[in-house]
């Protein structure tokens, strides 16, 4: 029987809230208007680095404050640009040398040079143990060295290893630039997180405790004039009270729309919906090495084939989302496996697997905070349901914060995406020994971590493609950790007026309209 979305709901208890879709916003004609977007949530620590910016909620943010080295051109297959830098030169297998963008202003007014370059990639900010920027050094550029001024124009980037994504890594999260003199004159790291200056289209205004940040236009950016004189996100937690706002006016964009929610706006005259399917998924994790009744790998497997991601998908966002069944994606290339079908659901499989397990009913704890991604608690007790169905005993717990989550282990409900087209960036990204899976203990495999490295370490398709082939065989049939759910969505309300330009990332960038410079 086919599951309609009215049935499926009925099934849970339904969740209030959603993520929404980022977007380039094109300015409206005569002066520049002030734009007052209200959101979800917010991070007020503004250093990109920071291992708190590691969100959602901090990219869109963030996106418009700084600049990167390379820029990847989300609308436009993930094509990599020219940022602030203007050359990519690889001299050999671990030395790449570029050339930075001449005359290129901070946000004091200060002119960008290579000493800026290497302080936001050394030691002291990105790549030391102790450096504030540790973990997204992990996540992001774990392959970078050291960083060394040639000239004032001239920086050379050395790895410890061959690196066949490096380029795409430098236009993805971390190469952030700063100003090196106004983090030394900064009266300490916290006063720096909250104000910290950049080089992008927008400059850090009013920055209100965790409920509001306003930032105005720098009008000397290097890419072109901003669009908006200001931006301001509100945080507003109550999807009701952001849809009040956006239909009396006081908001022009709103965040988190869920699918109950679109004819409401639809329905106002001068109101619209935008958004939809993007490059960011949900997925489920297990932690075997610290929940003893998952160390059975038949039930793991059980786990993942009892869930109908056709209906998750369907049902909660009424065919706005889609069912993810592998880690593959159509921009990652010739380095996918055309035969491979993933996981899918099939109840039979799930019996077979069952009887033959040490599986007898015990509980499998599910902790979640349950408003943090759209849908998120409809979609807990869901999955509940089909395990129930499948006769597996499966315990949602409710907890405050992520740190609670975290110290229950069990079955984890997340969400990451591709920051650039290739499988370092997801599979390896979400689950490597750096990342919180392996880094906490949950799970660690290895084989996996061998293949990982060798992933992101040789330029040989064929290694490429014979590693990737491979963790995926160990994730999905031989030691279960992860499993797909499917695609989610982000969308927005906004006023009919404003326009936009979807981008399939959480990033949500606000600035003017870049034109392509292609890195060969």
């Amino acid at each position: 029987m086919q599951t309609t979305r009215r049935r499926f709901l009925g099934m849970t208890a339904m969740a209030a809230g959603a993520i929404a879709l980022p977007n380039t916003i094109m300015a409206a004609t005569g002066r520049r208007p002030n734009l007052n977007i209200a959101v979800q949530d917010l991070r007020t620590i503004l250093e990109p680095v920071d291992g708190s910016s590691i969100a959602n909620v901090s990219w869109r943010v963030q996106y418009s404050i700084f600049d990167q080295l390379l820029r990847t051109d989300y609308n436009d297959n993930f094509r990599l640009n020219f940022a602030l830098a203007t050359s990519l030169k690889q001299i050999d297998a671990t030395i790449h040398e570029i050339t930075l963008r001449d005359n290129v202003k901070f946000h004091d007014g200060s002119t960008m040079t290579a000493d800026d370059v290497v302080f936001s990639l050394g030691p002291d900010r990105l790549r030391g143990e102790k450096a504030p920027g540790a973990a997204v050094f992990a996540n992001f550029l774990s392959s970078l060295a050291d960083v060394q001024k040639i000239n004032d124009r001239t920086v050379r980037l050395i790895t410890r290893t061959e690196d066949p994504v490096f380029a795409q890594r430098l236009g993805a999260w971390g190469t952030q630039i700063i100003s090196a003199r106004a983090r030394a004159g900064a009266s300490s790291y916290d006063a720096w997180a909250a104000k910290p200056i950049g080089t992008g289209p927008y400059k850090i205004g009013e920055v209100r405790n965790g409920d509001e940040i306003t930032l105005v236009a720098h009008d000397e950016y290097w890419g072109g004039q901003p669009p908006f004189a200001s931006i301001r996100f509100k945080r507003l937690p109550e999807i009701a009270a952001r849809i009040a706002g956006l239909k009396s006016g006081d908001y022009d964009i709103v965040t988190d729309i869920t699918p109950d929610h679109i004819a409401e706006i639809e329905g106002v005259n001068g109101l619209s919906i935008v958004g939809g399917e993007a490059m960011w998924f949900r997925f489920l994790t297990f932690a075997p090495l610290r929940t003893p009744i998952l160390k059975d790998v038949d039930l793991r497997r059980a786990l993942a084939l009892a869930i109908d991601r056709g209906a998750l998908a369907d049902g909660l966002w009424d065919g706005r989302a889609k069912a993810l069944t592998s880690w593959q994606l159509p921009i990652f290339g010739e380095i996918n496996d055309p035969n491979r079908k993933g996981v899918s659901y099939d109840p039979a499989q799930v019996k077979g697997l069952l009887a033959k397990s040490s599986y007898r009913g015990e509980e499998i704890p599910y902790p979640s905070v349950g408003t943090y991604y759209p849908m998120q608690l409809a979609e807990n007790q869901a999955l509940v349901e089909m395990w129930k169905a499948a006769g597996i005993n499966v315990k949602l717990i409710m907890c405050e914060n992520w740190t609670q989550v975290g110290d229950i282990g069990g079955i984890n409900d997340t969400s990451g995406g591709a920051f650039y087209a290739d499988p370092v960036s997801m599979l390896w990204q979400i689950i490597g020994p750096t990342n919180d899976l392996q880094s906490t203990g949950g799970w660690t495999n290895a084989e996996f971590n061998a293949l990982g490295h060798e992933l992101e370490t040789t330029t040989d398709l064929a290694k490429r493609q014979a590693a990737f082939k491979r963790m995926q065989d160990i994730v999905e049939i031989e030691d279960p950790c992860i499993t797909p759910l499917h695609s989610m969505p982000f969308i927005y309300g906004q006023k009919a007026d404003v326009s936009w330009q979807p981008n399939p990332l959480p990033q949500m960038y606000l600035g003017p309209k870049m034109p392509p410079e292609p890195v060969a």
